[in-house]
């Protein structure tokens, strides 16, 4: 099934046009309930065009209700389990903007009626218990309809997300080798002919850095094991490569630890995962992508973690480049069996993958 791009893209054009549609919607639909109170008194016409402009005039204190709960109160507290912060905030929220319809019906909506000549004495307007619930039903009923659709377009995305890797599991043969060939020298050639001409400078820069891997790929990919120290340093050149050649700006903080001068790993496990994360944040039209790496080496054991900054409501995993990971699952269980865990774990704004191997325990 294809996530249709209006409903969830974080493209700004997108964005805007659904919430533009969703809000005049919710104006028109509020104006006409509105207009169908008010009909026997002042007729259909006069009470809808007087509705629609109150309803307009009130509508930015509804927008910023709805966008409290799902653009704070959802990545603040929901998804980090503090229900009881969420609930006293929301409660809170509610009577400040019960405060501010009150005003608003007893100061501005008098006028608004007076331009359509039906008449209203400034002021008038008083809050009674019913009329207090009534306001606190309405909303806690417009905030309920926002969080309804903000929770079911993610859960949305996650069931498209465990599809696909059920789809990338089927896909996967049980005799595929144990080595993999590295994508990521195709990728950085193919970028390399695009800015060779708009800049030389960064080319050469990018050329000399290509050599030494190309060189360290076709010598010690074949190999059960290669230094764990070539690694690191192949990793530490492509990401040099990465950050001279992309096409927007990725803030990369990369942290070594420990001492690894005569430990050996099996080629291409770490680089695969990096190469995976810069893919998915070259795929995301986000501010600032950021991508941490932290590898640590200590007992015989490498421990590899990775996070990186994805769009909200963006699924990690429809650009397909998933299968990377898998492929690198398949080899860890040919290579290291009984001896590794791989874990990988989406939040609302964020990507995490943790990466333990004992690297003496290699079947060979």
């Amino acid at each position: 099934m294809k996530i249709h791009p209006f409903i969830f893209s974080n493209n700004p054009n997108y964005r805007l046009s659904r919430h533009a549609v969703f809000w005049f919607l919710w104006i028109v639909y509020y104006a006409l309930m509105s207009a169908i109170v008010m009909e026997p008194k002042w007729g259909f016409g006069k009470s809808f065009f007087a509705a629609f402009v109150e309803v307009a005039e009130t509508t930015p204190l509804d927008m910023c209700f709805c966008y409290f709960i799902i653009y704070y109160l959802f990545p603040k507290f929901l998804h980090k389990g503090r229900y009881a912060g969420m609930l006293f905030l929301w409660l809170l929220a509610s009577l400040a903007f019960i405060l501010f319809y009150y005003l608003n019906a007893k100061y501005i909506v008098p006028h608004i009626r007076g331009l359509f000549g039906m008449k209203l004495e400034v002021g008038s307007y008083k809050l009674y218990p019913s009329d207090f619930f009534l306001l606190f039903s309405q909303i806690n009923m417009e905030g309920c309809v926002a969080a309804s659709i903000k929770l079911g377009k993610l859960y949305y995305i996650k069931q498209q997300e465990l599809d696909l890797l059920e789809q990338e599991k089927l896909k996967l043969k049980p005799d595929e080798e144990k080595a993999i060939q590295p994508a990521f020298l195709t990728d950085l050639l193919t970028r390399m002919e695009i800015i060779a001409n708009e800049r030389p400078l960064v080319a050469a820069q990018s050329m000399k850095k290509i050599r030494h891997l190309l060189l360290y790929i076709l010598y010690e990919n074949t190999s059960s094991k290669v230094p764990l120290r070539k690694e690191i340093e192949l990793l530490q050149q492509y990401i040099d490569l990465e950050k001279l050649t992309a096409e927007k700006e990725i803030r990369v903080n990369c942290s070594v630890h420990g001492s690894f001068a005569n430990e050996t790993i099996a080629p291409f496990i770490i680089l695969p995962l990096v190469e995976n994360a810069f893919k998915q944040l070259c795929s995301y039209t986000i501010k600032d992508p950021l991508l941490n790496i932290i590898i640590s080496v200590r007992n015989e054991e490498i421990n590899v973690k990775l996070a990186w900054t994805k769009p909200i409501e963006t699924s990690s995993l429809t650009n397909g480049r998933n299968v990377i990971l898998q492929n690198i699952s398949k080899r860890l269980k040919l290579i290291y069996p009984e001896s590794h865990e791989l874990k990988m774990m989406i939040e609302t704004e964020k990507i995490f993958i943790d990466l333990n191997i004992k690297l003496k325990k290699a079947v060979n």
